[in-house]
């Protein structure tokens, strides 16, 4: 079967909508032989009752075999299944659908559907669900789109001594021998893909959450912190307890709607595909990113706040009240991500969200909406494939990001009144774009009728500028359309900051509101106001593009670091990133600025990001000829910045962590790797993820071999343990090194989903002369990987063995004439047929490819 089986499109899904109103979904999973490791399939029952307008339709499902089929209790054919469509006839028009679907569907090792995970530790095996978009199918029969709201029953059979977890909580659970059958209450009415489901024997520590209601009475919300038993001493349930309490009374308060789900379960699961999922009553996490094994750093608590706010927020947003289809994703992606840097800033008290926010999430979504496939925030959603790959920074990050200019642009009392009204008026229904937006023009004063085509119906970032002339300072705006070229009359409203220099320091001399409604604004400043440098987006409030002055640039180089708050120097330094992304910054002047400010940041979050981008700039934008001395600085800076930093401080983990992400790039990195693993600098905790990443290092220079790889799993024999030694392993130099993982990418179908990533990351490391030999053989096999993978794996393939290049001798023009250039522009060029959603990532890597060599030119 090839994913272009399982496609599903707008038109049909909104014909069937229109069709049926789904009253019931009883879903039997019998999964008493998930211990057993030579078992691949499970049964699966499905009971949906509907009304129909039609005599015929279709549910979705993702089987090895339908095993019965029945209609108002006859039988019916089904071997017209084709895998992901089973046909249903003979249906009534006149009264109330009922159909059972059994079926044996297929355990997975991807994160799709259901997935199942044997932990190395203790030999315990667990499964979980995770099904978005529309993977629901691939455990039970069902109608996969988002618009068909039913209430769920789940009934689970599974081993004896296993927990089982689900949206709702347990009705019943029968013993019978070695296995129990759990069946849960219904559930509110929800989408299919918001299902959740998690056995085996997992460890759990409960609480509740109390608010007192105006009327005198008490809400009480159930909660519950879950993990697999081996990581239950690294299970910092009482922190995640205490955010979460401060999550809902912040929502409670801002939202005015009741908390509608009942419990509120948070489950930490091992080689989750994603980095959350907003289940209601039962929300995942990776435990990758969110269990920490050592001691937690702010910026890693940090993290965990901001996902764990990001998903509460969608109980309400994206839960309570839902897209109707793919193409309004964003109406519960950007508002649940604006939402948990806003709630981990205001409820959790992380000071350092908003500098993430600037530094972090706004680059995925500057990076995205500069690319030839960027899209507008409301994008055109026709079929499944495009749905899978919007789930993107334009989606999550341009969105929350033009949401935060509409909160300073509306008034913030406004824009909660609206999702209020929102709530209030679509809860447990099925929305699109202008049933928010109605809500928007009721509770604001601001004028919005400009705002939605400028904004959301609109690509490509704004570019913000500074402007002197004599004495005056002036803001400049371009907003041209990326993808047809126009005009775009949009409003910005920004912070206008100006800073003099004292002595060694910057100091600043004014601050101005400035609302953007012209391409050329004065800025009002005081009399006498001394400018050294001018930022034109302090406080980060638009989304924009900031192009800092030439004075400004030159004056920041020195003292950048002194520059206060915290956020503005984020955005000084995303400015100065993004100049050397497209062009206007040489990349050796960036790590000019990163050497001489970098020792002297306080901000531990802020100098990771900075230190990461520092390498990125070495590997991808600087000219080959200059690599090796600017890694060699570099390393020297980071190893100096160990060594001096506050034994156990975060600043001294950031510096680590960024030695071990820069050594590889040089010799001389191997020293101070060797130096920090023997435990020669003072304080520092060295995790076992620093370990490893350290050990990586040493693989990526060749000084370590495959045995001692292989002794230190058996002292880490876990599954991060397993994960990184893989990782390690192909981080080792030589061709051999890469063909070898190459095979295994590649032609090992029964790959995990971390395991897959692990050997990406390694692949991905050394000299690209190493992965010469690679360009031809994926353009003769990339759609080869689309069609026997999932897209998820398949993109993951496409994306991560995407030829790396250089510039070469003899590009003297731009495009250059490049073998990689050549042959990527031959296949898009040859293969017009080839699946949308697979040129789309070839057409990405493309212009990355060639932002990166018109870079190197200089």
């Amino acid at each position: 079967m090839t994913v272009a089986d399982l496609n599903l499109t707008r038109d049909d899904c909104a014909a069937r909508g229109r069709q049926l109103a789904v009253d019931t979904h009883r879903v039997d999973l019998d999964l008493s032989n998930l211990e057993d490791a030579e078992a691949v399939t499970f049964a699966s029952r499905a009971t949906v009752r509907f009304t129909s307008t039609g005599t015929s339709t279709w549910l979705d499902l993702v089987a090895d075999e339908i095993t019965s089929l029945t209609v108002n209790g006859a039988p019916q054919p089904f071997d017209s299944y084709d895998g992901a469509r089973v046909q249903l006839g003979q249906l009534r028009t006149d009264d109330a659908n009922e159909v059972t679907v059994e079926a044996r569907c297929r355990y997975s090792r991807t994160g799709e559907g259901l997935h199942r995970f044997t932990d190395p530790a203790d030999g315990n095996t667990y499964v979980y669900t995770h099904f978005e978009p529309t993977d629901a199918r691939r455990a039970f029969a069902c109608f996969e789109q988002p618009d068909l709201k039913t209430r769920f029953t789940l009934a689970v059979t599974a081993p004896a001594g296993s927990s089982v977890f689900a949206n709702q909580s347990p009705a019943s659970d029968e013993a019978d021998g070695d296995r129990h059958t759990v069946t849960f209450a219904p559930t509110l009415p929800l989408s299919s893909y918001l299902t959740a489901l998690a056995v085996g024997p997992f460890h759990s520590v409960s609480d509740v959450w109390r608010a007192d209601r105006p009327d005198g009475s008490t809400l009480e919300v159930p909660l519950g912190v879950i993990c697999r038993k081996s990581m239950a001493e690294h299970l910092d349930a009482e922190e995640i307890f205490t955010i979460t309490k401060q999550g809902l009374t912040f929502f409670d308060e801002v939202f005015q709607f009741p908390y509608p789900w009942g419990k509120y379960d948070e489950i930490f699961l091992p080689e989750y595909n994603i980095g959350a999922m907003e289940h209601p009553g039962l929300v995942t996490f990776s435990e990758n990113s969110y269990i920490f094994r050592g001691t937690p750093s702010e910026t890693q608590r940090e993290s965990r706040a901001e996902v764990i706010m990001h998903e509460m927020a969608h109980m309400w947003f994206g839960d309570l009240a839902t897209p109707r289809w793919w193409d309004d994703t964003w109406l519960k992606e950007s508002f649940a991500d604006l939402m948990g840097y806003l709630a981990a800033t205001e409820a959790a008290g992380f000071k350092g969200s908003w500098v993430t926010f600037a530094v972090n999430r706004k680059q995925w979504a500057y990076t995205q909406d500069q690319l030839p496939t960027t899209h507008p925030i409301v994008a055109d959603i026709p079929d499944l494939e495009a749905a899978r790959l919007n789930f993107d920074g334009i989606t999550y990050a341009k969105g929350a990001s033009v949401l935060k200019q509409l909160m300073a642009y509306a008034g913030r009392d406004a824009f909660f009144r609206a999702a209020q009204l929102y709530f209030q008026r679509h809860a447990f229904g099925s929305t699109n774009l202008e049933d928010l937006i109605t809500c928007l023009q009721e509770t604001s004063e601001a004028d919005l009728s400009d705002w939605v085509p400028s904004w959301l119906e609109t690509t490509g970032p704004s570019t913000i500028a500074v402007l002197r002339e004599g004495e005056k300072l002036y803001v400049t705006v371009d907003s041209t359309d990326k993808l047809t070229g126009e005009q775009i009359d949009r409003k910005h409203r920004v912070v206008v900051s100006t800073f003099a220099l004292a002595g060694t320091a910057f100091e600043r001399t004014a601050r101005v509101e400035v609302t953007l409604d012209a391409p050329k604004v004065e800025v009002e400043l005081p009399a006498g106001t001394q400018v050294d440098v001018a930022v034109a987006n302090d406080d980060d409030l638009t989304y924009a593009l900031l192009r800092l002055d030439d004075m400004s640039m030159t004056n920041l180089t020195g003292e950048l670091s002194s520059v206060q708050p915290t956020l503005t120097r984020a955005v000084i330094w995303s400015a100065l990133w993004n100049a050397v992304r497209d062009g206007h910054l040489h990349a050796d002047h960036y790590l000019v600025a990163v050497g001489r400010n970098a020792v002297t940041e306080t901000d531990a979050g802020l100098l990771a990001m900075v230190l990461r981008q520092a390498a990125t700039a070495i590997t991808g934008y600087l000219h080959p000829d200059e690599r090796p001395s600017e890694a060699g600085q570099l390393v020297a800076a980071i190893d100096e910045g160990l060594r001096s930093a506050t034994p156990g401080s975060d600043l001294q983990r950031a510096w680590a962590h960024a030695l071990a992400g820069s050594a590889g790039l040089t010799p001389a990195g191997e020293e101070p790797v060797r130096h920090t693993l023997d435990g020669g600098v003072d304080g520092l905790e060295l995790t076992p993820s620093l370990r490893w990443d350290l050990l990586a290092a040493l693989a990526e220079l060749g000084a370590i071999d495959e045995a001692r790889l292989h002794d230190e799993y058996a002292s880490d024999p876990t599954m991060s343990g397993a994960t990184a030694r893989d990782r390690a392993l192909a981080s080792l130099p030589g061709v051999a090194t890469k063909q070898r993982v190459w095979r295994e990418l590649t032609t090992d179908t029964a790959l995990t989903n971390d395991k897959q990533r692990a050997l990406l990351a390694g692949f991905d490391v050394g000299p690209d002369s190493d992965a010469a030999d690679f360009v031809a053989p994926y353009f003769e096999q990339v759609e080869q990987w689309w069609q026997q993978q999932t897209m998820v794996m398949a993109g993951r393939l496409a994306t991560g063995l995407f030829p790396r290049t250089n510039i070469t001798v003899g590009d003297d023009e731009y495009p250059p004439d490049n073998p990689v250039v050549r042959a990527t522009e031959q296949w898009l060029a040859d293969r017009g047929d080839a699946p949308q959603a697979l040129r789309r990532i070839v057409i990405e890597q493309l212009d990355h490819t060639l932002r990166r060599l018109r870079a190197q030119r200089g």
